[in-house]
């Protein structure tokens, strides 16, 4: 049989088994007869703690992981390990077991802060890929309203825009670099989004539509609001909200197409500045509502 591998849970666990006693209260400690250490057990320990810093899947697991200070904290704990053998040859057992639960304590802790950042990594790549899906469907309604009106031009150097930003997304991701990819992500999600209040920098859709006429711009909020329309129903049908939840949705839905409706007769009627607010209102509505189905927006 080959030697015993631990797992970082076995670690943890048998670390606290050899340094439970040194972390018992005070009280207790102080008033008790220290128990003496003996040299034999500390032989075993001593056994048990090197292959748990050379050979076990913890040690393994920190030699690849790539962190810097994980791996000197490992060649510590393997540094402490040979002193507490030199000072079992000399019989000195009460020194050479200080050395193996220094050891113990750090290895623990690093192998501890590593399965923490796997589990933030999982987390970051969770929303990282929620994010792109966001932004590739809603690039998707944008391109549709957007081609079969007089915005071509804009819309194309908006949409080539935002590609460029899932491609750096992508690219940042590859390098493991998750808080860029998302921030960036975030970008490209709000030009998709045809939010023309956020849009600040360069030549923005916005800029180059330039409205003319309070009607131009109703016309503009009007194809954003199909488009929330669409992601709202792609949020359902992906997410299948439960149905207490699909309840409040669908009211919020009822609500902003009531709002749509009023919206396009004030169009009709010739007050394009009142219909562009009743619009938003609309848009605004079904932007909580697509939220609520679980599709992540922006705040």
């Amino acid at each position: 049989m080959g030697t015993p591998r631990l797992t970082i849970g076995g670690l943890a666990l048998l670390s606290c088994l050899f340094v439970s006693v040194s972390a018992s209260a005070p009280a207790v400690a102080q008033s008790a007869q220290r128990v003496p250490v003996e040299q034999v057990s500390t032989e075993q320990k001593a056994r048990f703690v090197e292959n748990l810093v050379t050979r076990s899947v913890s040690a393994q697991t920190i030699e690849g992981s790539g962190d810097e200070e994980a791996k000197r904290k490992l060649a510590e704990a393997r540094s402490l390990v040979d002193l507490a053998k030199a000072n079992l040859a000399k019989g000195r057992a009460e020194d050479a077991n200080e050395k193996l639960d220094q050891a113990l304590r750090l290895v623990n802790a690093e192998a501890r802060r590593l399965s923490q950042s796997e589990v933030k990594g999982a987390r970051q790549k969770d929303e990282y890929d929620r994010r792109q899906h966001a932004v590739r469907t809603f690039l998707t309604a944008y391109d549709r309203v957007a081609r079969d009106k007089e915005l071509s031009s804009g819309a194309t150097a908006q949409m080539a825009k935002i590609r460029e930003l899932i491609k750096g997304a992508e690219d940042l991701a590859r390098d493991g670099r998750m808080d860029d990819a998302n921030d960036t992500l975030e970008n490209a999600y709000r030009m998709a989004r045809g939010d023309i209040r956020e849009m600040r920098d360069g030549e923005t859709l916005t800029r180059s539509l330039d409205f003319t006429s309070p009607e131009e711009e109703y016309r503009y909020e009007h194809d954003r609001n199909d488009s929330h329309i669409m992601l709202l129903q792609f949020a359902i049908n992906e997410k299948s909200p439960p149905a207490s939840r699909l309840t409040r949705i669908e009211q919020l839905r009822q609500e902003a197409m009531v709002a749509r409706e009023k919206a396009e007769a004030q169009a009709r009627a010739g007050e394009p500045v009142v219909a562009i607010e009743v619009i938003l209102r609309s848009t605004d509505t079904l932007l909580k509502a697509i939220r609520m189905s679980g599709v992540w927006v922006p705040g």
